[in-house]
């Protein structure tokens, strides 16, 4: 066998479109002429081949038998590599033996996890059960590589994270399973697929508050286009299904149609940040046709038994059902109805522009009928009315219209004991949605330089009459009208309801209402301005309630002037205070009590 020894080195060499540089060599080539065996070592400091640039190239050769023996490295095209095994040159076939291997793309590593076979013969290259561990996950190949392509790949539990490398901000989570298969021509190859996805996440994904999601696909992509079905679920309600094509050729062109359940518990992120929770489900039909530039969307979405309820006001909106169709970049509201917890109905129809761009501009109406509203403190209504929303969604939507006031009844609270103290309740370690929901629900704090955007109010509240207040021996009606606007997280209200009829109770004693008014200037708690006025043995006394519903004062005067607890003697028994028995004087701390704690504590003090 004829063998030759090979000594070289050179800075530089160039011979057409191939260059390198710092090259050695130090071989010796057995049998060269027919099965090639090496031993010796091969150095390079770059090679350059058309666009293909290798560098760091350091490999050891060592002959065993008629294989010969790598191990080495080298950095190809910006990634760096290093392999270990034997390669054999026989009857026009080239065998290489893989024992080891690894390879750093962006970050990721790839590992050969197991010995495999690589032939070459006739230009086909030919695989044999390579399998390659992908962080944590592995790839299994197998087929051929030549004028035409057949290979087979298998995916096992490959971690989604890999592609975070290529695509920063990605942040994706969880694993793929399934078989890739290309075959035909090199510069135009077919490919087929199935794969199943679990736990899959993104940072958009998770920015819309969607949780993990497991999905499976099936499809083909050759002659720049992409068919595929596809499910998508997540466990716990969310099931969709559909798929189509996508032309990659030029701006790619989308046909897909899916269908299936949405359940509304995808949007509670958002919803709790505003104070607000929406549970059932909604049946979702949608296609996508055209330029993925400006794509058309069509379909419908329809739902039944939903529930929505405010945690600022307590109001639930129960049994809501709705059908919205979607065509030409709007989608329109064919029927919205629900009937209210406290009592009432409503019903909403109208249009939402679905391009995010434009803020999804809207124009609703929405007609309430029979409806009733409390604060849980102070204030109970019934009532109805018809409203509009209009405006882009997502910046500054108004709500205008009228609302009608029915029996509305303004409770005077008893006042609570001087020994109560608020409450320091904390609660630790709470849930991110908690905490966006706290947050959205504390008192907006004013800075001065005004408000910003959100949901506005331009409503006008008319209530002629049967405007109620009651508490504390008061009770009054009275009607008028006022107007609430600026943001709906701290409306202000402004308006006056004047008296038509009233009076107040003290210890069997009964007093007319000669004039009063019930205002808001701003907050919505009313502001009370009641005067009683009444004529007695030795005095004129006027007695004026006034202050917010929650905590009035009653004050007490007379003509000629005399000390409150004296106006208040004169006008329960008619005579002065020296001249009350112990019972009447503790009668009169009694009333006293039940209009506010300053009278009492003078009564008591005499």
């Amino acid at each position: 066998r004829l063998q030759v020894a090979i000594k070289a080195a050179t800075a530089s060499i160039t011979r057409g479109d191939l260059q390198a540089k710092a090259v050695s060599i130090d071989a010796l080539v057995a049998n060269y002429l027919a099965a090639p065996v090496i031993s010796g070592k091969i150095r390079a400091d770059t090679v350059i081949s058309g666009g293909t640039v290798i560098s760091g190239i350091d490999v050891d050769l060592k002959r065993d038998g008629d294989w010969t023996g790598f191990a080495g490295g080298a950095t190809v095209k910006g990634i760096p590599a290093r392999a270990a095994g034997r390669v054999k040159v026989a009857n026009g076939t080239t065998t290489i033996e893989l024992a080891s291997g690894q390879a750093t793309v962006q970050g990721i590593k790839a590992a050969i996890a197991q010995a495999s076979s690589v032939s070459i013969a006739n230009g086909t290259t030919t695989l044999d059960r390579l399998v390659l561990n992908l962080g944590g996950g592995t790839a299994t190949v197998t087929g051929k590589v030549g004028t035409a392509l057949d290979i087979n790949a298998t995916l096992a539990r490959v971690p989604m994270s890999l592609a975070n490398s290529f695509s920063p901000g990605l942040d994706a989570a969880g694993s793929i399973s399934g078989t890739v298969k290309v075959t035909g021509a090199p510069a135009n190859p077919a490919i087929a697929f199935n794969l199943d996805a679990a736990g899959v996440q993104t940072s958009q994904t998770r920015g819309a508050g969607v949780g993990a999601v497991s999905v499976s696909s099936s499809g083909t992509f050759g002659a720049n286009k992409l068919t595929f079905n596809a499910n998508v679920s997540d466990g716990a309600g969310l099931g969709v299904k559909g798929g189509g094509s996508v032309t990659t050729a030029g701006t790619p062109a989308l046909v897909l149609d899916f269908n299936g359940v949405v359940p509304f518990g995808l949007l509670s992120q958002k919803l709790a940040a505003q104070g607000l929770s929406l549970s059932g489900t909604a049946n979702v039909n949608v296609q996508v046709r055209g330029p993925a530039t400006s794509p058309v969307i069509g379909g419908s979405v329809s739902t039944s038994g939903a529930r929505l309820v405010d945690a600022r006001s307590g109001l639930a909106v129960n049994d809501l059902a709705a059908d919205v169709s979607i065509a030409g970049g709007v989608a329109r509201i064919n029927r919205l109805t629900g009937t209210l917890s406290t009592r009432g109905s409503l019903s909403a129809s109208g249009t939402v522009g679905i391009n995010p761009a434009q803020g999804f501009p809207d124009a609703l109406s929405i007609k309430l009928v029979d409806g009733r509203y409390t604060d849980g403190r102070v204030v109970t209504a019934n009532l109805g009315g018809d409203l509009t929303i209009k405006g882009p969604l997502t910046s500054a939507p108004v709500i205008a219209g009228t609302v009608n006031l029915a029996k509305t009844v303004i409770t005077v609270p008893d006042k609570l004991p001087g020994s109560l103290a608020a409450l320091d309740v904390k609660h630790k370690n709470a849930p991110g949605a908690v905490k966006a929901q706290d947050k959205a629900l504390r008192p907006p704090t004013t800075s001065g330089k005004g408000g910003g955007s959100g949901l506005a109010l331009d409503v006008t509240v008319n209530a002629p009459n049967q405007i109620f207040i009651q508490g504390r021996g008061v009770d009054a009606e009275l009607g008028g009208s006022l107007k609430l606007t600026g943001p709906a997280s701290s409306p202000q209200a402004v308006g006056t309801f004047t008296l038509q009829r009233g009076r107040l109770s003290i210890l069997g004693k009964r007093l007319t209402f000669t004039e009063g008014t019930v205002g808001f200037s701003g907050s919505l708690v009313p502001y009370l301005n009641l005067t009683a006025t009444t004529t007695t043995t030795g005095a004129t006394v006027t007695i004026v309630v006034s202050g917010e519903a929650t905590n009035p004062k009653f004050t007490f005067s007379s003509v000629p002037a005399l000390p409150e607890d004296e106006v208040l003697a004169q006008l329960i028994f008619g005579r002065s205070m020296s001249n009350l028995s112990p019972l009447q004087i503790a009668q009169l701390a009694e009333a006293a009590g039940q209009l506010g704690d300053l009278q009492r504590r003078q009564i008591r003090h005499r």
